[in-house]
C-alpha cells in the first residue's frame, strides 16, 4: 500500500534547502546506506535536476545559483524497513520566494500551491543566524572598550535587516493563516551547517533556545497547531569550494576522500548522532 504525502521544504536564502535535497537524493540510493527510508521509485519530477544537484554535492562543489532559480517539483516513493511505501512530493522553492513572502506579505499562486503540505521541513542556517541589533548593548560594549558610541549615520530600515527568528516566525504564521491554513501540521526544524554551529557546544534544542528564543517560544506556546521537533544537520560536512572563485580547501579534499559520500552527513537529535538524513522525513510522515 502506498500513502501519498506532501512535504514542503521551506527556508530563507542560504538556509541549505537545495543541499538538503541533493544529499537526500544521494543517500536514499547509496548502496548499503542505513536509513529509516529508502528509495522505492519515482513517479514524476526531474531526474536530471536531482542528479545534477547530487553530482555537485558528491564533487564537493556548491550548488550554482542558476540551478536554484525557478521552482522544480519532484515526487518520489520512499519505503520503510517493512516495505511500506510513502510517496513524497518535494517542491524545490528558491529561498527568494520566502523572502518575498516576508517582505511583501504576499505569495503567488504557484508557490502557494506547494505550501499546503501537512509536513513542513524548515531549514535555518545555524551559522548565519542574524541576531537582534541591540543598540544599547552595542554602545555599552563600546563604552567599556573606551570607544565612542555608534556613529550618527541613519540606516534606512529594510525587511532583510530583520533578525532571522522574526522572519521565520512570520513565515510560519503565514503558513497557518488564510488560504495556506490546512489545520494542524508537523514541523521538522533543521538547523543546517551544524558542522560549524556545533562549535557552540549546544544541542539543537539548546541552540534553538539560545539563538532563536522567539521561534522556540512561539512553537512551545502552541498558538498555532504545530507538532514539532528540531535536529542539527550537516548535509555537506564542511566547506565546499566555489569553482567560480577558483577556491581550493583542504577540508573539501578531506570530504572527497571519504570512502562513502554519505559519511559527510551528520544528523543530530538530542545526544543521538547519525548519518540518516531521512530521519526527519520519516518522523514527518509517521
Amino acid at each position: 500500500m502506498t500513502v501519498e504525502t506532501d512535504v514542503s521544504v521551506v527556508g530563507l536564502p542560504g538556509s541549505g534547502k537545495t543541499t538538503f535535497l541533493a544529499a537526500l537524493w544521494h543517500m536514499v540510493r547509496e548502496d548499503g546506506a542505513v536509513t529509516a527510508l529508502q528509495f522505492d521509485s519515482m513517479r514524476k519530477g526531474n531526474f536530471e535536476h536531482l542528479n545534477t544537484l547530487a553530482k555537485r554535492w558528491r564533487e564537493g562543489s556548491i550548488q550554482e545559483r542558476t540551478q536554484q532559480s525557478g521552482m522544480k517539483r519532484v515526487a518520489m516513493k520512499l519505503k520503510d524497513g517493512a516495505g511500506n511505501s510513502t510517496e513524497i512530493s518535494f517542491p524545490d522553492v528558491p529561498g527568494e520566494e520566502f523572502s518575498r513572502m516576508w517582505e511583501k506579505r504576499e505569495v503567488d499562486q504557484t508557490t502557494a500551491a506547494t505550501l499546503g503540505a501537512k509536513g513542513i521541513v524548515l531549514l535555518i542556517n545555524g551559522d548565519r543566524i542574524q541576531l537582534p541589533a541591540w543598540i544599547v548593548e552595542r554602545n555599552a560594549v563600546a563604552a567599556g572598550m573606551g570607544l565612542p558610541p555608534g556613529d550618527d549615520e541613519i540606516v534606512e530600515w529594510s525587511a532583510d535587516l530583520a533578525p532571522t527568528q522574526v522572519q521565520v516566525v512570520e513565515l510560519l504564521q503565514m503558513l497557518m493563516s488564510d488560504e495556506l491554513n490546512v489545520g494542524p501540521r508537523r514541523l521538522a526544524v533543521l538547523l543546517s551547517a551544524w558542522d560549524r554551529a556545533e562549535g557552540e557546544r549546544l544541542t539543537p534544542e539548546g541552540l534553538l533556545a539560545a539563538k532563536l528564543p522567539l521561534l522556540e517560544q512561539y512553537l512551545r506556546n502552541g498558538r498555532d497547531p504545530w507538532t514539532w521537533r528540531v535536529w542539527g544537520l550537516s548535509a555537506q560536512g564542511g566547506i565546499y569550494e566555489d569553482p567560480d572563485q577558483k577556491q581550493h580547501f583542504d577540508d573539501t579534499d578531506r570530504l572527497r576522500d571519504l570512502a562513502r559520500p554519505s559519511d559527510r552527513i551528520k544528523v543530530v537529535s538530542g545526544a543521538y548522532v547519525s548519518t540518516d538524513i531521512t530521519a526527519p522525513i520519516e518522523w514527518l510522515v509517521s
